[in-house]
């Protein structure tokens, strides 16, 4: 990647919608250049999509939490076997298998309390192999981004 593929990056980062043609004026390039550039770092897998920000609590989603899970055994069935089931589950929006004083972190989005006992006792409890659940509540949202720091 060139410094022109990286402002072409940091540029639909912030604005995915934005036209060709003021893409190709941000860049200093004609649009057939522009447009060649972003095709191959879409081949190439930089640009893995492109998406709409929504706002979860005008959709009626108003409990974020962050569910620690410890697992009964690490044998490497039992892990590949949760990592599966866990990406059935619509309200799990992002899983991280870590290395420290627990297995994975779940970033659950939920309407309310009732909704996120029923995840724990309907779904995620009734998992094989399920050892430690530990709960966090987010209050407040302090940041959120998915733009990553692409300066120089």
């Amino acid at each position: 990647m060139d410094s022109l593929d990286r402002k072409l990056v940091s540029i639909l980062q912030r604005n995915g919608k934005m036209p060709m043609k003021e893409l190709s004026s941000e860049l200093g390039l004609s649009i057939t250049p522009v447009y060649d550039r972003l095709k191959r770092l879409e081949k190439q897998g930089v640009i893995t999509g492109y998406h709409a920000h929504i706002d979860e609590k005008k959709m009626g989603f108003g409990l974020e939490v962050f569910c620690s899970v410890t697992l009964e055994s690490h044998k490497a069935d039992f892990l590949k076997q949760f990592e599966e089931d866990i990406k059935k589950f619509e309200e799990v929006l992002e899983c991280y298998h870590l290395a420290g004083s627990f297995d994975f972190l779940l970033k659950i989005l939920v309407k309310n309390m009732d909704d996120y006992g029923g995840f724990v006792n309907k779904k995620l409890a009734r998992l094989d192999n399920i050892g430690v659940v530990n709960s966090h509540m987010v209050l407040k949202k302090i940041k959120q981004t998915r733009v990553l720091p692409l300066t120089e």
